[in-house]
């Protein structure tokens, strides 16, 4: 027959069992990955996005230089246009210098507007690419801000359950015996959270093995109160 202690030891062995439940519950909780998953595409996104970013600078640095090239080139045109016209260059040989200095310029300005139309053609899906996944940065940030808020419900909701589960506990280990507690205390530490079972007729009900036929008659024989083990696991015995 049990004391009563020994049947108050196997409520505090549930809420124990409970607490470990709800600390790994806390610390392995799914919502975690759904923040982590989130977090990994954003990662993903930031990637391409660098990427794409790279290729953007290298097309307008390119354009750039191409836009400088057309401005310098229209400078030196208007300036040839104002010498043609402003009576400042009058010998023959110089005019015709002038007027083939100018053709050349302009077919050249046409090759580099036409390079330019092809740095833009190239542009165009880069930035097209760099939008989408701007959008789509915008999105997994939302989504983040969710599971991040699910995330902290979970926990919150979890704490609350651990605060209420260890105030229980605590106030159900203020009757049980410090030695019997201590000896508890250390076997659950040793034996995965499980330190005291009933004794169900020969049979521990934590290691399901039989005692021997030794240790049941030594076990029989003890007074209630005495604190009784298992000979297979070690487990404290309710008899």
């Amino acid at each position: 027959m049990a004391t009563e202690a020994y049947d108050q030891l196997l409520g505090i062995q549930d809420l124990d069992v409970h607490i470990t439940q709800l600390e790994h519950r806390y610390a392995h909780n799914p919502a975690r990955d759904a923040v982590a998953e989130v977090e990994s595409q954003i990662a993903v996104n930031d990637a391409a996005t660098a990427k794409v970013v790279d290729q953007q600078r290298e097309l307008d640095a390119r354009q750039k230089v191409l836009d400088d090239e057309v401005a310098a080139i229209e400078k030196r045109r208007s300036e040839i246009d104002a010498k043609l016209y402003d009576g400042s260059v009058s010998a023959t040989k110089d005019l015709l210098a002038l007027q083939e200095e100018a053709a050349m310029l302009l077919d050249r300005q046409r090759g580099v507007e036409d390079v330019e139309i092809e740095v833009m053609e190239l542009l165009e899906p880069v930035l097209a690419e760099l939008n989408t996944n701007i959008d789509a940065k915008a999105k997994l940030l939302n989504t983040l801000e969710e599971r991040n808020a699910d995330l902290e419900r979970e926990l919150a909701d979890v704490e609350s359950q651990l605060a209420d589960t260890v105030a229980k506990r605590e106030a159900a280990v203020e009757p049980i015996p410090v030695d019997l507690l201590a000896a508890y205390d250390e076997l659950r530490v040793n034996l995965g959270g499980v330190a005291v079972a009933r004794l169900k007729g020969k049979t521990c009900d934590g290691c399901h093995m039989e005692l021997s036929a030794v240790a049941y008659d030594r076990a029989k024989k003890e007074p209630d109160d005495a604190v009784v083990h298992c000979d297979q696991c070690g487990r404290i015995l309710i008899r």
